[in-house]
């Protein structure tokens, strides 16, 4: 049966292993049933759970909310617009009709999911950032390796000093050598990636300002990083989630990047897109 879950859902199932573990039981409540949870006192919210009053108090501060009130609300908004997870993972009995469905449900998925968790305070942050800087050096290995070339294409139409780097050693040698006038975008879907992780700390100790996309939660890379950007995908189908976290980390660049173009050195944007449109014909 297709599973059915809403942004906010999406945000509170992958904020729980921040929690403790009894606050974790109010999170994951609250997800599983937030209809129920809307017509609940906080005393019968703690029944449920079996904890105290309290504890679901700071459980909806450590979410994000300023108190239950606050999440109930929340809770209300995100119900009357579900997103469902139609991607699955793809299998050899699939007709290619079926194949479609799924990755391209997935993908529309990870876009909603991801628009409606999207911090567009955060994603301001990071564009003035990028304008201000002096060199810009994304970091991504592997499949984030094509998006950090993406990155640099669109930030070097803007005018901006960009370098994509997805050898580890230049990696190192760069993060080395940052400074305090410098972005590091690092790029990882699970914020683990030793290499992406180990050489961005290394530019942050360095004084450079980190800027990190990877999927929702915490992880080692957001640990440190002065803005996070993050991606929603349904994570229980590895190889669907290695595609559509994908486009959806591609859609939050193609975000920044037109943002970004109103408000980057005009001249040489014109001097950039002209020379691009003369090799075109």
């Amino acid at each position: 049966m297709q599973k059915e879950d809403s942004a906010l859902g999406f945000k509170i199932r992958s904020m729980i292993p921040e929690l403790s573990k009894s606050e974790a039981l109010v999170a994951e409540y609250i997800a599983g049933c937030p209809e129920e949870v809307i017509n609940l006192s906080v005393s019968a919210l703690a029944d449920c759970c079996g904890v105290s009053e309290p504890t679901v108090v700071r459980a909806c501060r450590n979410l994000g909310f300023s108190g239950y009130q606050a999440l109930k609300i929340a809770l209300i908004q995100s119900i009357s617009a579900p997103v469902s997870f139609a991607g699955e993972e793809v299998t050899a009995e699939d007709s290619m009709s079926t194949a479609v469905q799924k990755v391209f449900g997935a993908a529309s998925d990870a876009i909603a999911l991801t628009r409606s968790s999207l911090d567009t305070a955060a994603m301001e942050k990071a564009a003035d950032t990028l304008l201000n800087a002096k060199r810009v050096f994304i970091f991504g290995v592997g499949g984030s390796a094509a998006v950090a070339t993406d990155v640099q294409h669109k930030f070097l139409r803007l005018g901006l000093d960009a370098h994509a780097l997805s050898d580890v050693n230049l990696q190192t040698i760069t993060a080395a050598y940052a400074g305090e006038r410098d972005v590091v975008f690092a790029i990882s879907h699970s914020g683990s990636s030793k290499v992406v992780v180990d050489n961005t700390r290394l530019a942050k100790n360095n004084g450079a300002t980190v800027i990190s996309l990877s999927s929702m939660g915490k992880s080692p890379l957001t640990e440190f990083a002065d803005i996070s950007l993050y991606t929603a995908a349904n994570e229980t189908r590895y190889r669907i989630v290695a595609i559509s976290s994908r486009i959806a980390e591609l859609t939050i660049i193609d975000t920044l990047y037109s943002y970004m173009s109103f408000r980057a050195r005009k001249a040489e944007n014109l001097i950039i897109e002209k020379a691009i449109e003369d090799q075109m014909y």
